[in-house]
């Protein structure tokens, strides 16, 4: 006998909330270390937290993809039209694009980072008492503004699909019929 489980499994439950509250600290700290004058004397510190949490979920994202791979999940309801069900798919498939694909670009760029005047040199990335090795790339400005540029659009647009994702999660509890509260599943 076969039976479709009511909930998401409870490890990739705590993964999920785990990484939404990660992500939106990364994305929250990414924009607002950007946009800290060059000399402020936190810029460089919240760089080297926002690259260590990178890493972080980055290793959380693989961990998650393996236990989403490995566990059965419940469908979505038979109730939700196919448009709904086409844009939970995309988004699915763009967020777990975005985990991936982000911090790596994030580490190429920092990898790409050239010595400047008033700048600590980066020789390697710090995570949490680690020094992980840079990426075998040549140290270029040129380089580096287009990785980050990437990473911070694909970034935006990621914090649009979350918010997406939310707000469909929140309409199907509050708003549709009970037999469509996905958000249950994953509580």
């Amino acid at each position: 006998m076969n039976i479709e489980p009511r909930k998401f499994s409870a490890s990739l439950r705590i993964l999920h909330w785990t990484m939404a509250a990660l992500l939106i600290g990364l994305l929250v700290s990414g924009i607002y270390a950007h946009r800290m004058a060059l000399g402020h004397p936190w810029k460089f510190d919240l760089y080297t937290w926002h690259r260590a949490f990178g890493v972080l979920a980055f290793a959380l994202v693989i961990l998650r993809l393996i236990v989403r791979f490995s566990s059965r999940s419940p469908a979505l309801p038979n109730t939700f039209p196919w448009y709904e069900r086409a844009s939970a798919a995309a988004a699915q498939i763009f967020l777990y694009l975005a985990m991936l694909t982000i911090p790596i670009l994030g580490y190429v760029a920092s990898s790409a980072v050239p010595e400047f005047p008033s700048v600590p040199p980066l020789n390697s990335i710090w995570f949490f008492g680690m020094e992980l090795p840079l990426f075998p790339i040549a140290k270029n400005y040129d380089t580096t503004v287009f990785y980050i540029s990437i990473h911070k659009y694909v970034g935006y647009a990621m914090i649009a699909i979350i918010t997406l994702h939310a707000a469909g999660a929140l309409k199907h509890r509050f708003f549709d019929r009970p037999e469509n509260d996905v958000l249950s599943k994953m509580l």
